[in-house]
């Protein structure tokens, strides 16, 4: 108990000394506490040419003694020192004291040399000298009028009784100075601070002490904290891999959350947002699997829905029918799972590289073409379309809206936070493999669940053509040409024969009577196609301004200065909601 109290209890006050007031010419002072007068002090302790003494200073008109006088203070030196370029000798304290206060230069306040706290020298010889001298001088404080040996003056001073203090409680409001001896009578008979006034400071100072100490404790609980998280991730970085999706999601969650705390330690994060490094692979590797982390999602629970399918389904049905009642009901979920596997072959197929698909040559021509990013897409196409075969229409749809959204927006929040960390250029995400891969694909899905697949590819023809025919207006991000994979290799007549010949089978078919409804067939592919680039193009937009302002905002909240070594822990509200919106697409995903 008594160690428990005592560190909460502040060290006592005590009475300091007062050196700026004079101890030989006090005005209002006569006499000191014997009655003895200044004149009769004169006549019994000294003469009329006794030394005058200001403050603690003691002039000493002996001219042998003044070589033991300091040069700034005008007290005797205890080590003296000089400054290298001339003879003149000072206290260490006042010549380290010129030298801090001289700025980048300093000069000696005697020769006015240039001379740094390195060049200063302690004079040993002279040091000797005063240690051996045997010479006195009167103390310094009125009223003692003891002599004091040279090397013996500083430790006098210290013990004197006549030294002038001040009351512990000066600093609370009691203005009283006198000397040492009367110290204790002031305490107990004259101080206002003795009784109750005294015991409310003592009270305030413990308890300032106490929280005081409460806060060091935490602050240093909170330094070993993260000095062992530091620990933890230095361990952790070797370990880092940009094709692990769980230090991917942690990697965007922690640059989303607390992008002041993630830029100052981003080395943590090795090479996954460094893109110097082996030319880019893993800062390209970690977008990619961002990308593809939603089809991954999709096709995952597939096996929970046929486990739900099969467990509501009759032993008796199974029984009857056979294979083919469990094909009826699962060919879309194996189909989905089937065709993702196809496209992840395809994709490692390709090679190491991560920005860019690999060119193989085109036989019987000197052309060469990335068949494996064609192969991919489609896969990836089937199999977001198979995938959503499985649902309802609206259910559908709302899943392929949400999942642009997760995979355009928060991706690309993702990576303007780690274009303004890293440094790197602009639009990185859009140099990745899978990019042109993922797009395309919820595009074409999408337009098959809402205008069916004849409505989409006469969009793709009339945009295409417009493209191909110099349309200015049509710009990039209206038709996101990069994104069109296959559909841009094909030549202009090939799409012109395509759509005579989707128009020929309308009329044949009825469903086109005059020109009137040959207008609207071939317009309503072209506006879902223009609507889902626009909003693409929106969602891209939004995920890299709120990356911006992520940013912004976790460099005004980051609290990385001199004098505090722990980072922010409160989270940007910004990607707190981008966070939550992330969130809510896996519940989605999940429940749905």
């Amino acid at each position: 108990m008594t160690s428990t109290t005592a560190t909460n209890i502040p060290p006592p006050l005590q009475a300091t000394p007062a050196p700026s007031y004079s101890y030989w010419g006090d005005q209002g002072e006569t006499s000191d506490a014997t009655g003895t007068d200044d004149s009769q002090r004169r006549g019994e302790g000294s003469n009329e040419h006794s030394p005058t003494q200001s403050g603690t200073c003691t002039r000493i008109d002996d001219d042998e003694l003044k070589n033991y006088e300091c040069a700034v203070c005008f007290e005797i030196m205890d080590t003296p020192v000089g400054c290298g370029s001339c003879q003149t000798r000072f206290c260490r304290p006042c010549l380290e004291h010129v030298a801090k206060q001289g700025g980048a230069r300093p000069m000696c306040s005697h020769c006015r040399s240039p001379f740094t706290l390195e060049s200063i020298q302690v004079d040993e010889a002279l040091q000797e000298e005063m240690k051996n001298c045997m010479e006195t001088v009167l103390c310094p404080f009125r009223g003692c009028g003891k002599k004091i040996p040279i090397n013996a003056i500083k430790l006098h001073v210290v013990q004197c009784d006549h030294i002038k203090m001040k009351c512990k409680f000066s600093e609370w409001g009691c203005e009283w100075i006198g000397k040492k001896k009367d110290l204790e009578h002031h305490d107990n008979n004259e101080c206002e601070f003795r009784n109750g006034m005294g015991r409310l400071v003592n009270a305030i100072r413990e308890k300032t002490f106490s929280q005081s100490e409460t806060i060091i404790r935490m602050q240093g609980t909170s330094i070993n904290q993260a000095v062992d998280r530091n620990t933890r991730h230095m361990l952790m970085a070797r370990g880092r891999n940009a094709g692990n999706i769980f230090d991917v999601l942690a990697m965007s969650y922690e640059a989303v959350c607390f992008p002041g705390r993630f830029a100052a330690s981003k080395e943590i994060w090795g090479d996954m947002i460094d893109p110097v490094q082996h030319t880019m692979r893993a800062y390209a590797m970690t977008f990619n699997v961002l990308l593809v982390f939603p089809l991954i999602l999709c096709v995952g629970k597939l096996p929970f829905w046929m486990a739900i399918d099969l467990s509501n389904m009759s032993s008796h049905g199974i029984a009857k029918h056979g294979l083919a009642v469990l094909w009826e009901e699962f060919a879309s979920s194996i189909v989905a799972s089937v065709y993702t596997l196809s496209a992840l072959f395809c994709a490692m197929y390709d090679g190491p590289l991560e920005t860019r698909w690999t060119r193989y040559a085109v036989p019987g021509t000197n052309k060469s073409y990335p068949f494996m990013r064609d192969c991919t897409a489609f896969f990836v196409f089937l199999g977001y379309y198979s995938f959503v075969e499985y649902m309802d229409f609206w259910p559908g749809i709302a899943l392929l809206l949400c999942t642009l959204s997760f995979t355009v927006s928060f991706s690309s929040c993702v990576a303007a936070i780690l274009e303004k960390v890293s440094g790197s250029q602009a639009d990185t995400l859009k140099i990745c493999k899978m990019w042109p891969i993922i797009v395309f694909a919820l595009r074409y899905s999408f337009l098959h669940q809402v205008c069916l697949f004849s409505q989409a590819l006469k969009g793709v023809i009339f945009l295409r053509l417009a493209r191909h025919a110099s349309v200015k207006h049509l710009n990039a991000n209206f038709t996101l040409e990069e994104t069109e994979c296959f559909f841009s290799a094909i030549p202009p007549s090939i799409y012109v024969a395509i759509g005579v010949a989707m128009t020929a089978m309308d009329i044949k078919n009825g469903v086109v009577k005059d020109w009137m409804t040959a207008v609207n067939a071939w317009l309503v592919g072209p506006c879902f196609v223009a609507c889902f680039n626009l909003l693409t193009y929106v969602f891209y937009w939004f995920g890299q301004a709120s990356g911006d302002s992520i940013y912004e905002e976790g460099k005004r909240n980051e609290r990385i200065q001199s004098n505090n070594l722990l980072p922010s822990r409160r989270p940007v509200f910004t990607g707190v909601v981008i966070t939550f919106l992330a969130l809510f697409y896996v519940v989605f995903i999940v429940c749905v």
